[in-house]
């Protein structure tokens, strides 16, 4: 029997006990959908590409749906930790301050954003982590996967670039 055909079969002998079982562990159909076509794309992997024969199908998808899960579990949790939300207090203004001085403040953080809005992702994101979450240039890394001196070096590079454009608005005015 051919390896395509093969795989088609317990694809049609397995696929609603896996969907099921992939489903009950995450909760969320979106999530479920792309684990459930990953086990199945590391299946398809092994069957055409290993060397021995698959002897119990079935058991060696789940086993595979557990690394699966174990990973969406992982990287989830890490998420979590890394991307938690501000709090809803995060006006520091001194109530006593002068309005024009607050304004003045505000609009100086509106330019930051929109500077922010413009730059690539992993430098916004770092910038974020860094400032907005006060996560530790470790911790950054280790969550955006690049190195503690990449981070470095986009936090230092997008607050001369914040200066600058803050500079240059100032000498507009």
């Amino acid at each position: 029997m051919r390896q395509h055909e093969q795989f088609d079969r317990i694809y049609d002998e397995t696929r609603d006990e896996m969907l099921r079982f992939v489903m009950l562990r995450t909760g969320a159909a979106s999530e479920a959908e792309d684990l459930f076509q990953e086990i199945y794309r590391r299946f398809f992997i092994r069957l055409t590409r290993g060397a021995f024969p698959i002897l119990d199908p079935r058991r060696y998808l789940f086993s595979i749906a557990k690394k699966v899960l174990a990973n969406y579990y992982r990287n989830t949790a890490k998420m979590k930790t890394v991307e938690e939300p501000l709090p809803e207090d995060t006006d520091i203004a001194a109530e006593d301050e002068p309005i024009d001085e607050r304004l003045f403040r505000e609009e100086r953080m509106d330019a930051v954003w929109r500077f922010l809005d413009s730059e690539p992702e992993l430098n916004r994101r770092t910038f974020l982590l860094y400032y907005g979450y006060e996560r530790s240039q470790k911790q950054i890394a280790a969550a955006l996967g690049i190195s503690e001196e990449a981070v470095r070096q986009r936090l230092y590079r997008t607050r001369g670039r914040i200066r600058a454009m803050l500079k240059q608005e100032e000498q507009e005015r």
